[in-house]
């Protein structure tokens, strides 16, 4: 078997989305060179490449940039600061000692970092942890799935469409489904109360009439190989009231739930996770309860704004620096 060669950096960045470009930024500017990002993705800026509508920015720029506007301005800083950075590679572990294990396409990589920052952002929460009946049918799609589908891919998922979940990204992607010629019969929220901005709101379902129902949950799904509609039922207390059920014809769910911080690869190294996010626990300088690991952006818990993950991130590469030069 061929050996290992270890590399050697003085501070490695894990994931290379805006909370992970904006540490390696920080970090190159209070005088540390030997500066690693990696990135499973083949390219940097993670979720904002796919978020093409505007409202980025408006704090670290003053400007109102799409996602993909945002990330490039970044992406020029690392580039133009000659940051390296490996993309297509999938780090497998790290340990307290900050020696990092990776795979990309070259094979297995093994580096040796004086501090490691920890940005690998959140993932949605799937169906089978929503406990929807019915059969695996064709036509089930996350919101940021469906997102990617549509605005880098070029695909659409779906013609008639139903919306589970009411946050910002669910109203903008009825908004976008509608655009791109879909219909959506309905936006369906659990809770009494609309949980996005109230100004997507109108601009995303009131602009376009778009039926947002409040205290309803989806309880089955009809169709075989592929979904022909769903039954949904009046929710109070968590609990399904009976005789409440109503069918909605559409060939396509999208759930738009709940985030979820991806610190499992955290939690392996032994890192403390809080129960109730799910996310790493830093102190205020970002730091872990490991010595010389930090973190930020939505594996520490979930954002509502962009600006706030590149200010961790701002936090964490500067706390990095004064870590390995103290």
């Amino acid at each position: 078997m061929e050996d290992v060669t270890m590399l050697k950096y003085d501070i490695v960045i894990i994931g290379g989305g805006a909370a992970g470009l904006a540490a390696a930024i920080s970090a190159k500017k209070s005088g540390i060179d030997k500066i690693l990002i990696l990135e499973r993705e083949s390219c940097l800026g993670g979720t904002l490449n796919q978020c093409i509508h505007n409202g980025f920015g408006l704090e670290i720029f003053n400007e109102d940039l799409t996602g993909p506007e945002y990330v490039e301005k970044f992406i020029e800083a690392i580039n133009e600061m000659n940051i390296e950075y490996k993309l297509d590679t999938c780090v497998m572990e790290f340990n307290s000692d900050k020696v990092i294990k990776a795979v990309s396409k070259s094979g297995i990589i093994e580096i040796k970092s004086k501090a490691i920052i920890i940005s690998t952002g959140c993932r949605e929460k799937p169906r089978g942890l929503i406990n929807i009946a019915g059969r695996k049918s064709a036509g089930i799609f996350t919101a940021g799935s469906a997102q990617k589908f549509i605005n880098l891919e070029g695909y659409m998922p779906g013609k008639e469409i139903v919306i589970l979940g009411s946050g910002n990204t669910a109203l903008i992607m009825a908004r976008r489904f509608t655009l791109e010629g879909a219909t959506v019969k309905a936006v369906i929220e659990i809770l009494p109360c609309v949980e996005g901005n109230k100004k997507l709101i109108k601009e995303c379902l009131e602009d376009f009439n778009i039926p947002l129902i409040f205290s309803h949950t989806v309880i089955d799904v009809q169709g075989k190989e592929r979904i022909k509609g769903i039954t949904i039922a009046k929710v109070k207390n968590n609990t399904i009231i009976p005789d409440t059920e109503q069918e909605i014809s559409c060939d396509t769910i999208v759930l738009s739930v709940e985030l979820s911080p991806e610190s499992e690869l955290a939690f392996k190294a032994g890192l403390e996770i809080v129960p109730f996010t799910k996310g790493i626990k830093v102190n205020e300088n970002m730091e872990t309860n490991v010595s010389g690991i930090f973190s930020c952006g939505n594996v520490v818990f979930i954002h509502d704004k962009v600006d706030n993950i590149t200010y961790e991130g701002y936090r964490a590469g500067e706390n990095a620096v004064n870590y390995i030069t103290k």
